[in-house]
């Protein structure tokens, strides 16, 4: 089964379990044994614990009857900081990779319409910004990197830690904050802050050390990376919550039989159902584990000071995004990009994306 029928099925297993893969599943004696090399996210985090890990360690070989399993190594593990994940992939090194849109260097500006920074106010309207604009990442995944997008998934909503206390988003001004992807870049400057890229794993260090004053990752992942030994004050406004997607080398696809295609279709479909469904959840414990305000189970309780953005600081994160972050993103992506991403996505939500 070649790329277009691959695409066909991969449009029905992201929009919701329609065809093949709602369909009855091979039984085990028709499918190919094959054990899938993985990369997979932060070994640290909880998608990667109870998610990613499970499926490729347990659940397929159970639902396979052990002819397909996975040999899963985290980004941790690798020591990997990004990029090196897709080029690993299209090397042929690794079958199937659990990557962010911020890993694409050739197509990136394509990849970051995905997870613009300050457009996704729900884990659902992430959700359908990535189904949306699939089409397109499918394009660069297909002839940059020789692979096919198979599933989706996100991480918690992305959130402001700082190491002082801060009153509102007003006090961002002048200070140096961490970014991923160029998009948050350009909503820190539209704040008034100076962007920094550091590697997630680097960022303690130089929160401690003040080479940065604020970060911006997920409520979960920043707890879990023992971000509040370093830092005072979380800002609970939403940035949106990091898309990201399941990648298979085509040409390890390709040399897969029909049934087993099929099968992995299902079971790539109960993966994605499996992360989303993580999502919520994790945003919510995220805050509590951070705060102190709830339940948390991956941890003991931090206490950092909880900020709730006043309405001026929703309506400044609204005016970066309009005015800032979707006129520079449609000059990296072009015209016609950006014109495909109003269409496509942006006039869902009231959005136009146009250079200045």
């Amino acid at each position: 089964m070649k790329f277009t029928a691959l695409l066909g099925m991969t449009a029905a297993l992201v929009v919701g379990g329609s065809g093949i893969a709602a369909a009855q599943a091979p039984a085990p004696a028709q499918l190919d044994t094959k054990k899938f090399n993985v990369i997979g996210t932060w070994n640290f985090l909880n998608i990667n614990k109870k998610v990613e890990a499970p499926f490729w360690s347990e659940q397929l070989g159970a639902a396979s009857g052990g002819k397909l399993t996975g040999n899963i190594k985290s980004i941790t593990e690798l020591n990997l900081k990004g990029t090196e994940v897709l080029r690993l992939l299209k090397s042929g090194v690794y079958d199937v990779a659990h990557a962010l849109p911020i890993y694409v260097d050739d197509g990136a500006a394509v990849f970051e319409a995905s997870d613009l920074s300050g457009v996704a106010g729900s884990v659902a309207q992430q959700r359908e910004i990535l189904n949306a604009w699939l089409p397109e990442m499918q394009k660069v995944m297909r002839d940059k990197f020789g692979a096919q997008i198979v599933s989706t998934f996100a991480f918690p909503q992305q959130v402001f830690f700082c190491r002082d206390e801060i009153t509102s988003l007003a006090d961002l001004k002048g200070k140096k904050v961490r970014v991923q992807g160029v998009s948050q870049s350009d909503l820190v400057k539209a704040l008034g802050g100076s962007a920094v890229t550091i590697p997630f794993g680097e960022v303690v260090p130089a929160l401690e050390k003040g080479v940065v004053d604020c970060g911006i990752t997920g409520t979960l992942p920043g707890y879990q990376a023992k971000w509040p030994e370093v830092v005072k004050t979380i800002v609970d406004v939403s940035l949106g919550y990091t898309a990201g997607f399941v990648a298979v080398n085509l040409n390890s696809w390709n040399k897969l039989s029909k049934p087993t295609q099929e099968f992995m279709t299902g079971q790539f479909k109960k993966l994605e159902d499996a992360a989303w469904a993580s999502v919520e959840s994790d945003t919510k414990e995220g805050i509590a584990c951070n705060t102190g305000n709830g339940t948390c189970s991956v941890g003991p309780t931090a206490k950092l000071k909880l900020l709730t953005p006043s309405d001026a600081d929703r309506a400044a994160v609204k005016k970066a995004l309009n005015d800032v972050v979707l006129p520079e993103w449609a000059k990296r992506c072009g015209a016609e990009c950006a014109a495909k991403w109003s269409e496509m996505v942006g006039k869902r939500y009231g959005l136009t994306a146009k250079a200045n």
